[in-house]
């Protein structure tokens, strides 16, 4: 695979702008993004990573990535077949950010994910949600911003940063209808290019040949990454685009999939919430697809919103009355039932088994463990036993062995993504277990069985235990 060289003038510690050329599968199926590296030493990029990325010997690198995409008929949420191109020609510019270890650190996996933009900014919620399996484990991450809802906040944050990003094309169909569609509502932007954004951005990245972003990276892995509205738009990505692109080893979906075909040879898991349980059909698994339905679990984890309050307000992108507000300040509005309080059931540790499960998938053909799915009702409700919580799914310690008492939110979807959870009293937790030597000893047992099923990864079964040695017992 060639590449342009660039101009000496340009040439940073990685190449400030490069294209690529070639005849491989991948260049042939897709078109390569030109990616121009940001320098702007004054400022840093919005959304750039809430975690002293050094600490885990990593760098953050933030592109422009450009380039001329297709319009697709058939790309939408509900389709089950292949897209067809409908015409070219589509300038578009975006970003990516690119977070990477040493190449003596990397692992050999590149995850990928798609941002979401429901809250009207990117957000990697999925990232927020697993940082530390992946910056501890030497994986390369990059975060593309597919959308227009997301590219649009972008460029009201800082103009001088961002105005030159585009990502808007006619939606209109010319054999009659449209070629994209939100699933958010009639009045949110649609984003009939965010497909070859997307591929073409990952083309590139996959690239190691002299001045790539990861030259000299042994890249055997691609994994596509995407939480919620992002999920969703990667499900349309693995039915209608995959087929086209061939891009991607795995695709790891958080909260949730909808259906995926079950045609294709592609691993894939659905890590799901016991909050959206009910709100959406359920997904059913198939040789090549897994769901595993996590117990107890909110839209987003204690863990992850924390990391994500962080990131807000470090940006500033939600403007209050008396200053920014965090992502959870945000919730207030919403007069929720009971505070907004997430979950304490860790969805990052799910996440990271499934990451580890789909690599051995993708590089070795060792399937995934079993579906863990929640039993339904003849209407596909979940069921419950006595006590209201959810029969079945994949219980990690958190839920398993709990500390806190979990309940369904309302009445605003965003309230009942948020979920509830309040710690029970050093008096409940005695009279439910006894001793904190039982209470502990049952955590760590929990995490034992999911370890050898291949549904927790050693470190976040000690961190589990951790978590429990912290809590206080009546004496």
């Amino acid at each position: 695979m060639r590449f342009t060289s660039p101009p000496a003038t340009s040439c940073l510690a990685f190449a400030a702008a490069f294209s690529i050329f070639g005849s491989t599968a991948f260049a042939d199926a897709v078109s390569p993004a030109t990616l121009t590296l940001i320098d702007m030493a004054d400022s840093a990029p919005m959304s750039a990573a809430a975690v002293d990325l050094t600490a885990f010997g990593y760098s953050e690198l933030e592109f422009f990535t450009e380039g001329t995409a297709q319009r697709y008929r058939g790309a939408t949420l509900g389709e089950m077949d292949t897209a067809e191109v409908i015409d070219d020609g589509y300038s578009y510019r975006s970003r990516v950010l690119l977070r990477r270890p040493s190449q003596e650190a990397f692992n050999g996996t590149l995850v990928v994910e798609w941002t979401n933009v429901t809250a009207g900014q990117d957000i990697d919620f999925a990232f927020a949600e697993m940082h530390e399996h992946l910056l501890s484990q030497g994986y390369a991450v990059a975060v593309i911003s597919a959308q227009k809802n997301g590219v649009d906040r972008l460029k009201t944050w800082s103009l001088e940063r961002y105005g030159s990003l585009t990502v808007d094309a006619d939606n209109v169909d010319p054999q009659g209808g449209v070629v994209d569609t939100c699933v958010a509502g009639p009045d949110c932007p649609v984003d009939p290019l965010a497909w070859d954004i997307f591929s073409q951005t990952v083309v590139t990245l996959k690239s190691t040949g002299n001045g790539a972003p990861l030259a000299g990276y042994d890249i055997e892995t691609v994994i596509a990454l995407g939480q919620s509205q992002s999920a969703f738009r990667l499900s349309s990505y693995y039915n209608t685009i995959q087929p086209l692109t061939g891009l991607f080893n795995g695709f790891l979906f958080d909260d949730l999939a909808p259906q995926l075909r079950t045609d294709l040879q592609v691993p894939a898991i659905s890590v799901n919430s016991e909050v959206t349980a009910d709100m959406f059909p359920p997904t059913e698994p198939s040789d090549f697809v897994r769901i595993w339905d996590l117990a107890g679990a909110a839209h987003s984890s204690v863990y992850g919103a924390e990391y994500v309050d962080r990131m807000v307000l470090r940006d500033a992108s939600y403007p209050g009355a008396n200053g920014p507000l965090s992502f959870t300040e945000t919730l207030a509005s919403q007069n929720c039932a009971m505070p907004s309080s997430y979950s304490e059931v860790d969805t990052g540790a799910a996440l990271s088994a499934a990451l580890v499960s789909l690599e051995a998938w993708a590089e070795e053909g060792t399937p995934a463990p079993a579906s863990q799915v929640f039993a339904r009702d003849a209407d596909g409700k979940v069921l419950r036993d006595a006590e209201g919580l959810p029969i079945g799914g994949l219980q990690l310690p958190e839920f398993a062995v709990p500390a806190t008492s979990n309940a369904i939110n309302g009445p605003t979807v965003f309230c009942t993504l948020s979920g509830y959870s309040q710690d029970l009293t050093p008096d409940e937790m005695t009279t439910r277990y006894g001793t904190k030597d039982a209470y502990v000893a049952a955590v760590q047992a929990s995490g034992q069985d999911l370890i050898e099923a291949g549904y927790l990864l050693p470190d976040d079964a000690k961190a589990s235990v951790a978590r429990a040695e912290a809590v206080d017992f009546a004496q």
